[in-house]
């Protein structure tokens, strides 16, 4: 069986806009930061505006896939997660000397990317599996039964009831199916070589 589930898609503005709002208001995962700024609290997020108060969803200004790096707990998956606050070398990290990080093996990862110039970047959905979680000793606490159903939920929001189109292997949301259209790239990153070219609806030659 897999280490994880992992699902990459291709998401704008609007689309990203769409499963937060579908986070928010239909399931009961509370969304926090990764990381948190440098001698900071983590945040966590209530809302889609508040999430975009701090950052500017849909765009991805580095090009990389991971401009925003959240992690969504479920209290029905796990009932406590760990909030640490680890040290830093102020000598490499600008005087910085602590950060805090979220926790847990039944955490859900939701790594938003965008638009960086002409091109959309991908982002991504996933989390452990038991066996990957129990290989690395992550297991106690997860009831992965309701973490099945809280991440089929959201895989299918994004394929079936987002998505309206696909490339190889990731489903392409709207705004970015516009995008594409238009003559943006879908890539994995700004600066890879190559790009991801539209399926075909089914039923076409």
């Amino acid at each position: 069986m897999a280490a994880s589930v992992n699902l990459d898609f291709f998401a704008a503005e609007a689309d990203q806009r769409a499963l937060l709002g579908f986070l928010f208001a239909s399931t009961d995962v509370r969304v926090f930061d990764s990381y948190s700024e440098f001698d900071a609290d983590l945040r966590e997020y209530r809302s889609t505006d508040d999430l975009a108060s701090v950052f500017p969803i849909g765009l991805d200004p580095h090009g990389h896939g991971t401009a925003v790096l959240l992690q969504l707990w479920s209290p029905s998956v796990m009932r406590e997660v760990s909030i640490e606050r680890f040290a830093l070398n102020p000598d490499a990290c600008g005087g910085h000397t602590f950060r805090h990080r979220i926790d847990g093996g039944g955490l859900m990862q939701l790594y938003l990317g965008g638009v960086c110039g002409r091109v959309v970047t991908k982002s991504h959905f996933g989390h452990w599996s038991k066996v990957g979680a129990e290989k690395w000793g992550r297991g106690d606490g997860v009831n992965w039964e309701s973490l099945k159903t809280i991440s089929n939920r959201i895989q299918y929001h994004i394929r079936k009831r987002l998505a309206v189109g696909k490339v190889p292997g990731r489903p392409v949301l709207p705004q970015a199916m516009e995008l594409a259209r238009a003559g943006y790239a879908l890539k994995e990153a700004s600066q890879s070589p190559w790009q991801y070219e539209l399926q075909p609806p089914a039923g076409t030659a």
